[in-house]
C-alpha cells in the first residue's frame, strides 16, 4: 500500500500572511518531516493555489475565491511569487506539483489520477489552512476511499481553537498524529 505525503498551500502567498515567529518554527518542523519522508522513499506531492491571468477559474459568488479576486495585482496567478513553494520545503526535481483552483486539493485537479497511477492508497496530510485546504482535502480524500493520516502539528490555522477542534474531534475518525510520531513509525516499518 503506497503512501504519499501531501503538502498543502505551503506557498509564499500564504506563508507570508503568518507572523514569522509562528511560521519559521512551523516550516522547520515540516522540512524535517519532508526530509525523513524522502529518506524513507515516501513520495511527496506539493499542492498550490494557482490561477490563470485574469482569474477565469474564480467566481465572485464563492467566498473563498472572492478573497483572491480582491487581492488583485496578479496574486496567486501562475508564475507569480505568491504561487512559489516556500524554499524551506521546496520540491525536488522528481516531486509532483499540483495547481488547484478551489480549496480542496482534489477539486478541479488531476491529483486523484496522479495518486491512483502511482498506486497510492494512503495520504498523509500537512499544510495550510486547517479549516480550509486541510479540512476540504481530508473530506474529499475520505470520499475517494483513501486512508488518511493528518499530521496535527504540521497543519496550522489562523484560529488555534478551530485547529484544535478539527484535529481532536473532526479528524478523529482518521489517524491524527504529530509529525514526529509519524516519522518514528517510518523507522519501525
Amino acid at each position: 500500500m503506497a503512501t504519499v505525503l501531501l503538502l498543502l498551500d505551503l506557498q509564499n502567498g500564504i506563508t507570508d500572511r503568518f507572523p514569522k515567529e509562528y511560521m519559521e518554527p512551523y516550516l522547520a518542523r515540516v522540512a524535517l518531516v519532508v526530509q525523513k519522508a524522502r529518506e524513507a522513499g515516501i513520495q511527496v506531492v506539493h499542492v498550490v493555489s494557482s490561477f490563470r491571468p485574469g482569474y477565469p477559474e474564480l467566481c465572485a459568488r464563492n467566498t473563498s475565491t472572492a478573497r483572491v479576486l480582491a487581492l488583485g495585482n496578479n496574486a496567486f496567478v501562475q508564475g507569480d511569487s505568491s504561487t512559489g513553494i516556500h524554499t524551506a520545503v521546496a520540491p525536488v526535481q522528481s516531486e509532483v506539483v499540483v495547481a488547484k483552483h478551489r480549496v480542496s486539493a482534489f477539486a478541479s485537479t488531476d491529483l486523484d489520477m496522479v495518486l491512483r497511477c502511482a498506486g497510492v492508497e494512503n495520504v498523509v496530510i500537512a499544510g495550510l489552512i486547517t479549516s480550509g485546504a486541510v479540512l476540504s482535502t481530508v473530506r474529499q480524500a475520505a470520499d475517494l476511499d483513501y486512508g488518511i493520516t493528518v499530521l496535527k502539528d504540521l497543519c496550522m490555522d489562523r484560529d488555534p481553537e478551530v485547529h484544535q477542534v478539527l484535529t481532536e474531534k473532526v479528524f478523529a475518525r482518521h489517524t491524527v498524529v504529530s509529525g514526529e510520531e509519524w516519522v518514528a513509525g517510518l523507522k519501525s516499518d
